[in-house]
């Protein structure tokens, strides 16, 4: 009997899987709907003259029809159905709209593309309707903004925003958050490799989201990290650039203030790593295989930082100073790995294999931190 489920349930999710695989050769790419939803007004019935979000939605997937338009439109149309479908294991999405009526979240499993859109009434009457259709991973999405006239229940393409949301750096691909509870809609450039994004907020201001500061997700971390290295904090970072240290795909991020002052990053795993910082004194070499960071400690002293890079992440880090005895002209070295003191032939063993210095000219991007 248990097997005989087992095989019903098995047979009942391929079903499903094959009805999902048929529905989604209707639905439309990301990549046409960026393309054309900016020259097309959409007309809701003439009646409709204060629009949920939910209404606003179902206008769009009419004309842009994606997998979880469509699963709103079931929610609302066939709410048993939906359940039924949408029940237990088997569950395929999650359909909400809040109590306001002005946010809705439509998120699927796995592989599934997930939804997010929001309202808000302007200073004029009319609504501001904000919508992300986004691929589970980031690496597509759909950015669209309309405003909505109650006189003639027109939805009209706001391209005053959209046309502004580039990617700051190379690389970057965007998507957006919306907040059922804050006014705030934060758009986020995932750098491939990154589990932290570059994040810019924009806030509600009664008529449209104006752009206020731009900063990465685990920035306070990184923050910490830099002053436990260099032993105080640092002056605002206005500038960053990305430069794959290691040649293994996944840039690493370099900081700089308008003095100068830095710090590298490895992003590559679960949470920004400190790789150095530099100052004035002391300047950031990248070399093939990690970072070199030296200069003068004074008087007759020189002092060097070598940190060693593989697959994103910190392997060695070995620290140099060198002394000039003024009695004797020689120089004292010593080569050290954290607390531990060890042997000049193991410390000229692990620098060596740095490399020699590259010849880096990043393109360094303006970091806002409002």
């Amino acid at each position: 009997m248990k097997r005989t489920l087992l095989t019903l349930s098995l047979l009942a999710v391929a079903a499903l899987t094959q009805v999902l695989k048929a529905q989604n050769q209707q639905y439309m790419s990301f990549q046409e709907i960026n393309q054309k939803w900016k020259t097309q007004e959409i007309k809701l019935p003439r009646n409709v003259s204060s629009p949920s979000v939910t209404q606003l939605v179902r206008a769009f997937n009419e004309v842009w029809r994606t997998e979880p338009g469509d699963m709103v439109v079931l929610k609302t149309d066939n709410p048993k159905k939906f359940k039924k479908m949408n029940s237990g294991i088997d569950a395929v999405y999650s359909v909400e709209q809040s109590a306001s009526g002005n946010f809705l979240w439509s998120i699927g499993v796995g592989d599934a593309p997930w939804m997010e859109a929001r309202t808000w009434i302007r200073s004029n009457g009319h609504r501001f309707f904000a919508l992300n259709i986004s691929a589970p991973d980031a690496s597509e999405s759909v950015m669209a903004f309309y405003d909505f006239n109650p006189d003639n229940s027109m939805l009209v393409p706001d391209t005053g925003i959209a046309d502004g949301l580039v990617p700051e750096t190379e690389v970057g691909r965007m998507s957006m958050k919306l907040n059922e509870e804050s006014d705030e809609v934060i758009v986020n450039e995932h750098i491939p490799g990154w589990n932290s994004v570059l994040g810019t907020v924009y806030t509600w201001d009664g008529m449209n989201l104006k752009r206020g500061g731009t900063t990465f997700t685990g920035f306070a971390d990184m923050i910490a990290q830099y002053k436990e290295d260099a032993g105080e904090l640092p002056n605002d970072f206005t500038k960053f650039a990305l430069v794959d240290i290691d040649s293994d795909g996944i840039p690493e991020l370099w900081l700089r203030t308008e003095d100068e002052d830095g710090a590298f990053f490895c992003m590559g795993g679960d949470a920004p790593q400190l790789i150095a910082t530099e100052n004035w004194k002391i300047k950031g070499n990248i070399c093939q295989h990690g970072v070199l960071v030296a200069g003068s400690a004074g008087t007759g002293a020189f002092y060097a930082h070598y940190v060693l890079l593989e697959n994103s992440r910190v392997v060695d880090n070995i620290h140099y100073n060198a002394t000039l005895d003024i009695n004797t002209d020689e120089m004292r070295v010593e080569y050290s790995r954290g607390d531990k003191e060890i042997s000049v032939e193991e410390g000229e063993k692990v620098t060596a294999r740095l490399g020699e210095a590259r010849e880096v000219e990043p393109v360094w991007h303006q970091l806002n931190m409002e």
